[in-house]
Parts: structure tokens; C-alpha cells; sequence
């Protein structure tokens, strides 16, 4: 029962939200809040493009202070920041109408979260407490959640746009119709950039749709 949503939020003065703009090359993956006396901390994971430059967009962030990188690995990166804003990318009014958050994740330049709501008033509860605090709210996505709850991969803008340019423009075809060079022209980005969009794109869709507990040995 109840509806799975796909929502864009914005706001000059939402958590992290000048650093998202700063470094649209960047995904940044909302992981948890931790409460402290005064203020609140938060991670989030940051996947691809320029570490420094992140970080010194961090640095300016005036939604935020005390950015630290916690963790590297082979593809992403964990930061802890301090909060210093009172809004709200899911507003705790919200939460107590039993919203489930599957993931909260940036597109370059805002927030996309992909939510569970019970019903159509969670929905419009929502939408009213973002209104209330100016923030933009743009349901991109809506569907009844009795269809799927499998969709648990999370593109991003970015990568939703590429992967869509190149199959469409037949990237994917044998023979290719197009080139990495082609698309990086048509997005002024690099050849490299393209490169990783890509892999980065495809290896979410695999994770979501395909992946399994297998290890190679035993498909050999």
C-alpha cells in the first residue's frame, strides 16, 4: 500500500546545498544525522570528480562548518559536517507520518529523495511543510508501491542524462552509432568525465537489478 515518490528539494539555505552547486561532478549520498548538544552532525557519502575542489566548496559553505573527510575508499569518500541550518531535508513532521526514506542523494543542483509515503496526505503534508520554508519541492516520479519496491538503485541527474544520450544516440549499439568524444561534445565535459559517468551509471543499475550473493568462481 501507500506510494513510492522521486522528489527534488532546493533551497539557497538547505544543508549542503552551495557545495552541491559548487561541484555539480560530484554525487553526494546522504547517509545519517547524529544530534549533539547544540547542533547536528551528518554524513554523507561523495562519489567521483575532484576531492579538492569538494572540499574547499565545503569550506564555503555557509549551511555547514567542521567539514572532515572521516573515510576514503576505492570509489567514494565519507564526510562528517556540522550542520548550521535549521531546515530540514526531511522535516521531522513528516517522519511522524510514517515517510520512509530509501535514499537522499544530489543531482548537481539540489536534493532528489526517493520516498515511501502511506498515502496521498503524506504526500500533500509534505509538500505543505516545504512550502512553509520556501523550499522547492518537484515531484518528479509518483507510483502506487503495490507495482515495485525493487527500484532501490539511485542515478543521479547526471548520470540519468548521459546514460539516456548515450543509448538513445546509440552508444550501446554494434556498431556504435557514437563515441565517448560525441557525448562529452554534446555535455562539454571531458572525455574522461564521460567515462565515469557512465560506469558509475551502469554499475548502480547493476547493483539494483542484477546483483546477486554468486562470487565468480561459481558462474565459471
Amino acid at each position: 500500500m501507500g506510494f513510492i515518490a522521486e522528489i527534488h528539494l532546493s533551497h539557497d539555505d538547505l544543508a549542503l546545498i552551495p557545495t552541491i552547486r559548487r561541484s555539480p561532478d560530484i554525487t553526494l549520498r546522504y547517509e545519517y544525522t547524529t544530534p549533539t548538544d547544540e547542533r547536528s552532525r551528518q554524513f554523507v557519502s561523495a562519489f567521483g570528480g575532484d576531492y579538492t575542489a569538494l572540499e574547499e566548496a565545503m569550506a564555503a559553505d555557509h549551511t555547514i562548518s567542521d567539514p572532515t573527510r572521516v573515510a576514503t575508499f576505492e570509489n567514494r569518500s565519507i564526510y562528517r559536517v556540522t550542520v548550521e541550518t535549521a531546515l530540514e531535508v526531511i522535516p521531522e513532521h513528516c517522519i511522524e507520518r510514517d515517510l520512509f526514506v530509501f535514499s537522499v542523494t544530489s543531482n548537481g543542483k539540489g536534493w532528489v529523495a526517493r520516498v515511501h509515503l502511506p498515502n496521498r496526505d503524506a504526500l500533500a503534508a509534505f509538500r505543505e511543510c516545504c512550502q512553509e520554508e520556501r523550499i522547492s519541492f518537484h515531484v518528479t516520479q509518483l507510483y502506487d508501491s503495490s507495482v515495485s519496491d525493487q527500484r532501490t538503485y539511485v542515478l543521479s541527474e547526471q548520470q540519468y542524462e548521459i546514460l539516456s544520450l548515450a543509448y538513445y544516440a546509440g552508444y550501446f549499439d554494434v556498431p556504435r552509432e557514437c563515441t565517448q568524444d560525441d557525448l562529452a561534445e554534446q555535455f562539454e565535459i571531458s572525455d574522461s568525465a564521460v567515462s565515469q559517468r557512465l560506469r558509475r551509471a551502469i554499475s548502480e543499475l547493476i547493483a539494483g537489478t542484477i546483483e546477486n550473493d554468486r562470487t565468480p568462481a561459481e558462474y565459471e
